[in-house]
């Protein structure tokens, strides 16, 4: 039975609680999110901007500049149209569409402060506006720079994973085991793992958490891989347990790794999980290539980390 060959810690709390859901659940995603969405809140309560800035995809975050200043514009050159094109110096359209698009470059010149002045306001009402805008384009570019700023110096662990965590022949025994590595040029030091399985408990009719012994937790460095091991001994929770009983269980591998990132000296994380059906039995890693070239630098390609080959 799962969790009977070992004593349980009952200082370890992980934080997802013991709910056994009637569906499968995965408690982290592939990317190390949380996969929690919380609800309840009021209003704008439930709306983190600066986290969905900082965290999300480069295309993402182009795509909601370049959509923001697009529409700040549209709405300026909106307000300018309807003030009436005469309280503007400088407007060469002869017809309404043409016009408008002039207004509309005038309001990006004077977001922008660029203000080439082509086009210029010759009434006050209009340049009262004007003068509104420039402070939100100010604002606006202070934001935009602090998020930059931000998305670039946070440090933060760039880790590759295996696709799938293999149960392997392990001396004499059997050990579940998956590689990681680093993706950037920077060095990782100090890296700790942490490996927690999951799983539902039919007798208990909780979901349980068992912290995996690992055969290293530890190491100094990851210039290269590390393929993280967990002996599957007679301690082990998983001890004589098959693939299709982990499915049967919902288990799920949550892997926690700490390190200590050189470039900024600060500490880094990085998560991760396998669910039960993205495991491989009787499967053994492809040793990663290493070649030394000519000035001793030593390459590897990290595209041979997924590699493996079946034992039976």
């Amino acid at each position: 039975m799962f969790g009977d060959k070992i004593k349980k810690d009952k200082s370890f709390e992980l934080g997802f609680g013991q709910k056994n859901y009637e569906k499968s659940v995965r408690f982290l995603n592939k990317d190390g999110s949380v996969n929690i969405k919380r609800r309840g809140l009021k209003g704008m309560d439930n709306v983190d901007i600066y986290h969905w800035l900082i965290t999300t995809s480069w295309k993402n975050l182009f795509f909601m500049i370049v959509i923001s200043y697009t529409i700040a514009n549209l709405g300026f050159a909106s307000v300018y149209y309807m003030m009436g094109y005469g309280n503007f110096g400088g407007i060469i359209g002869y017809d309404g569409p043409s016009r408008f698009l002039d207004l509309f470059f005038f309001s990006a010149q004077t977001l922008t402060t660029v203000g080439y002045g082509h086009v210029y306001p010759n009434a006050t009402n209009v340049s009262s506006v004007a003068a509104i805008e420039s402070m939100f384009g100010l604002m606006g570019f202070a934001m935009a720079t602090g998020v930059l700023y931000g998305r670039f110096s946070r440090p933060k662990a760039v880790l590759l994973y295996s696709n799938r965590a293999l149960i392997s022949p392990y001396e004499g025994i059997t050990g579940l085991m998956f590689r990681v590595a680093n993706t950037k040029q920077n060095e990782l030091i100090e890296i700790e793992a942490s490996v927690v399985i999951s799983y539902n408990d039919p007798e208990t009719k909780k979901r349980e958490f068992d912290r995996l012994p690992l055969e290293i937790s530890k190491i100094n460095f990851l210039p290269l891989s590390w393929t993280v091991v967990h002996p599957i001994d007679e301690k082990s929770p998983i001890y004589k347990i098959s693939k299709d009983e982990l499915m049967k269980r919902d288990a799920e591998l949550i892997i926690l790794i700490k390190a200590i990132n050189d470039t900024y000296s600060q500490t880094v994380y990085s998560r991760m999980s396998y669910k039960a059906f993205e495991f491989e039995e009787n499967a053994r890693f492809v040793p990663i290539k290493q070649e030394a070239g000519a000035n001793g630098k030593i390459s590897i390609n990290l595209t041979d980390i997924h590699t493996y080959n079946k034992t039976i």
